[in-house]
């Protein structure tokens, strides 16, 4: 099930002594940091490491601010690297999923820039797998693939440059679909045949000149 986070604007704990710093039971990567005696919120045990806290430490509202905020960055990185394991994605793909599982802006494009420095995101390396991949299992027009590509949120630079760089022979690829198609229709007379078939490569984003060249073709 795909469980949106609660986004709900939460007041941050009130400034004041941190008197413990315990492990999760469910989680000893996260630690509970206890503020005058009483539970305040979670942290990461890096974080906690990075910023040396420790147990009398006083924390005002600008660190409990800026810890939590690093915190939200670090959640929304462990989601992206789930995210990414699940299936490949583009950058924007990515930042909008974060982004629905309800965390900020600000984390979400974090993360993204965080999977960019490990290798695990390349926009161009993704559109040319998307290609290759659609070409091989379900062709279709340039426009409908850089259409689809712009949907995942793939900048139109690297689109054109992609585009660009790859040979797609929209008539053959066309007429083969068009043949593998008409195979079921041949009990169906010309005109109503090749509509049927006009309108199956026209959703697949094929242009009028190679739809005519088609059907010249299938007849």
């Amino acid at each position: 099930m795909n469980r949106r986070r609660d986004t709900t604007p939460k007041e941050p704990p009130a400034p004041g002594t941190i008197t413990s710093i315990e492990p999760q039971v469910r989680d000893d990567a996260r630690m509970n940091i206890a503020i005058n005696g009483e539970f305040a919120f979670g942290l990461h045990a890096d974080i906690v490491l990075e910023h040396h806290l420790r147990e009398g430490q006083r924390l005002d509202a600008e660190l409990i601010t800026q810890l939590l905020a690093e915190d939200e960055i670090k959640k929304a990185t462990m989601a992206a690297l789930n995210l990414i394991a699940f299936r490949p994605r583009a950058s924007g793909e990515l930042r909008t999923k974060l982004r629905e599982k309800g965390y900020t802006a600000t984390a979400a494009s974090a993360a993204v820039v965080r999977m960019q420095e490990l290798g695990y995101l390349n926009d161009a390396d993704f559109a040319d797998r998307w290609i290759e991949n659609r070409q091989e299992h379900r062709p279709r027009s340039r426009k409908l693939l850089q259409q689809e590509l712009r949907e995942k949120g793939i900048d139109s630079e690297i689109i054109a440059d992609v585009m660009a760089e790859t040979e797609i022979d929209e008539v053959a690829d066309a007429l083969a679909l068009a043949k593998k198609k008409a195979a079921g229709m041949m009990a169906l007379d010309v005109a109503t045949r090749q509509r049927r078939l006009g309108g199956f490569l026209a959703r697949r984003g094929y242009g009028y000149d190679v739809i005519r060249q088609v059907l010249e073709q299938i007849g």
